[in-house]
């Protein structure tokens, strides 16, 4: 399992400590149990365990101060460090449950998943030719999904053989997500929240093995966007659907024992489809981002039982819009942020600690970083086979 600390940047949907130690480059593990939400297809090996996480997220809340000399009152939106109410829901829950062989590898998982919240400023609009926007409301949305997820591993080669094309995992899941949003402006508040349905899939590729010494594997996942049934629609205030996502990465495990591990990712996210049109022309759109993730961890035995792992890691981060001095609207709200760029590099590091129980079952905690974004983040979590 895991228990995770980690600092991260502007708002990102990944979830875990190794996750996030390793530059967010996730997608080709199989030895995690919060892959259950990553990619389900590296859970179909994993034998019994839970893994709870919890995390901070970035938000830009609406501040106001009081008037000055002038007697004026003045707003702003910067980047903050949150814990989500409440407190003790963790981002992630789940569990691995192998129900294979052997001969014939297959798990179940389960999860609840929180990979997003947002926390998003707006000036409202009424002329078209308006420059000048200063932030007057504010939104607040938090995205859940409920996940079961069924994995199956083909293998083609032994344990000890090696080769290409070892093995092929490939899994699907059912998610029931669940939306909470509250609107606060000079107009008064309004709240609602939605229920919407969507899935996944997930594939992880044992591409080539040398026993021993080499070790590349590939993973792919895809996961729905949620399309909520809004009380109050988007049109009239501000509000987003979940949107769709897609991974590709690749994990090479390296020298004799195999203690080094080097991951790349890439990820697709649609954010384009996720906001209502803007009301005036010429304004700006929510933009689909690509995100590319580079990993390094270290195996390091202290005895029999205890192991380290440092991990460092490397990010570009891609926001949902093309200019941070021209960010964009949704109807006829301009988004208001201090944010200081489109592109972040973010770099990461992290060190987790493993041992063996009596009855040689793994325990996990992992402690994460990263620096570089507009604002960092926390996140704890535990890992525990049974």
């Amino acid at each position: 399992m895991i228990l995770a600390l980690l600092l991260a940047v502007a708002q990102d949907q990944q979830l875990g400590a190794r996750t996030k130690a390793m530059g967010g480059s996730y997608t080709a593990f199989e030895d995690d149990p919060v892959s259950v939400w990553l990619n389900p297809g590296g859970i179909s090996s994993q034998p019994n365990s839970v893994s709870v996480v919890y995390q901070t997220y970035t938000t830009y809340p609406l501040h106001e101060a009081g008037p000055g000399g002038g007697g004026t009152t003045s707003t702003s939106a910067e980047a903050e460090t949150s814990f989500v109410d409440p407190v003790l829901l963790p981002s992630y829950l789940g569990a691995v449950f192998q129900v294979g062989t052997a001969k014939s590898p297959m798990a179940v998982g389960v999860c609840y998943a929180r990979p997003y919240h947002l926390n998003y400023s707006f000036d409202k609009v009424s002329d078209p030719f308006q420059t000048v926007f200063d932030p007057d409301s504010n939104m607040e949305q938090s995205f859940s999904r409920l996940r079961v997820a069924f994995a199956k591993d083909f293998l083609f080669a032994g344990p000890d053989e090696g080769g290409f094309l070892t093995h092929v995992s490939v899994a699907v899941a059912l998610d029931a997500g669940f939306e909470t949003w509250e609107f606060n402006s000079p107009g008064g508040n309004r709240s609602d929240n939605a229920t919407g349905f969507g899935g996944g899939l997930g594939l992880l590729v044992g591409v080539y093995d040398i026993p021993d010494r080499l070790k590349l594997t590939f993973g792919a996942a895809w996961q729905s966007g949620l399309k909520w049934d809004f009380n109050v629609e988007p049109d009239l205030f501000p509000a987003f659907n979940m949107p769709q996502q897609v991974n590709v990465g690749l994990s090479a495990y390296i020298l004799e024992g195999l203690p080094l591990r080097a991951t790349v990712d890439v990820q697709w996210i649609e954010w384009s489809e996720t906001a209502d049109a803007p009301l005036f022309a010429g304004k700006n759109e929510f933009e689909d981002v690509v995100n590319v993730s580079f990993g390094l961890e270290v195996r390091v035995p202290l005895d029999a039982v205890l192991t380290i792992y440092p991990r460092a890691g490397v990010r570009r981060f891609d926001a949902p819009w093309s200019d941070a001095d021209a960010l964009p609207a949704t109807s006829d709200y301009q988004l208001v942020l201090d944010t200081d760029d489109e592109v972040f590099t973010i770099f990461t590091f992290g060190l987790g600690l493993t041992w063996l129980s009596a009855e040689s079952k793994v325990r996990s905690i992992d402690v994460a970083g990263d620096v570089g974004g507009d604002a960092y983040n926390l996140a704890m979590g535990f890992t525990y086979e049974f």
